[in-house]
């Protein structure tokens, strides 16, 4: 067995977002999610943007884009200001650990992500995902306190590779590679759109903000398009603003 360490990092969940609908501008309303799900036979085309190209907008995009009941002909663009996976997701060690939020209000979240990882990773092809162990060290001193005494323990010894000695204090499991894994999540990403094809288009530039008219009900407004300013392959950003019409905005920035 193979141990390398794994970069803690946040566990972001692959399906989280903020989500912003047509006729109303509340988050995660009973009506937005509705709103999404109505039958693709007899319902028009879809103009959805994601704004944000990290690991959560994108897995957003990528299960809108396979869904069902997304009707024929919509559109599904995400909206990024450098190039997905640019920011945390391309930096992040990508560390998944499916235990550690046992007992708190996310563990049911904890466990639909870590095990949502690997299905996506082999169904869009990520080379980079595996489970492994996960060592925790600390710098402290050398001699029989450290790396030495860590080989001689029988739950320890198994998982310390060669390479890792000098001058480490306690040294403790975190996960013995059932319930810890770790993906490269600009891997992941890239993997994703790639899966996707045309069902996904990406248009580089900073989100300036919404477009609203009057909604159907008194007071409400109706979103119609996502203001920004693009942005070229080389980072040079454009002097005029431009709109992507939309009906639903999916926040993941």
């Amino acid at each position: 067995m193979q141990l390398r360490f794994a970069a803690r990092s946040a566990k972001a969940s692959p399906i989280i977002a903020l989500l912003l609908i047509g006729s109303s501008t509340s988050p995660l309303s009973s009506h937005a999610f509705s709103s999404l799900s109505m039958s693709a036979a007899a319902s028009p085309p879809r103009n959805i943007v994601v704004v944000g190209g990290g690991i959560q907008g994108t897995s957003v995009a990528y299960h809108l884009s396979k869904s069902s009941s997304l009707p024929e002909n919509s559109k599904i663009t995400v909206l990024e200001a450098k190039a997905p996976a640019s920011a945390a997701s391309g930096k992040g060690g990508g560390f998944m650990a499916r235990s550690w939020g046992d007992g708190g209000n996310t563990q049911q979240l904890h466990h639909l992500a870590f095990d949502m990882y690997e299905t996506l990773a082999e169904e869009v092809g990520c080379e980079t995902y595996r489970k492994l162990p996960v060592l925790s060290v600390r710098p402290g001193f050398s001699g029989e306190g450290g790396a030495k005494k860590a080989r001689k323990s029988a739950a320890l010894g198994p998982l310390m590779p060669d390479w890792l000695d000098g001058s480490v204090g306690p040294i403790q499991p975190m996960g013995y590679g059932d319930d810890t894994a770790q993906i490269t999540p600009s891997e992941f990403v890239n993997k994703m759109l790639e899966k996707a094809g045309d069902k996904i288009e990406v248009r580089l530039g900073t989100c300036e903000g919404v477009e609203t008219e009057q909604g159907s009900d008194r007071g409400a407004r109706r979103i119609t398009g996502v203001k920004y300013t693009p942005r070229d392959d080389s980072g040079t950003a454009a002097v005029h603003v431009e709109t992507i019409p939309a009906d639903a905005v999916i926040v993941s920035a």
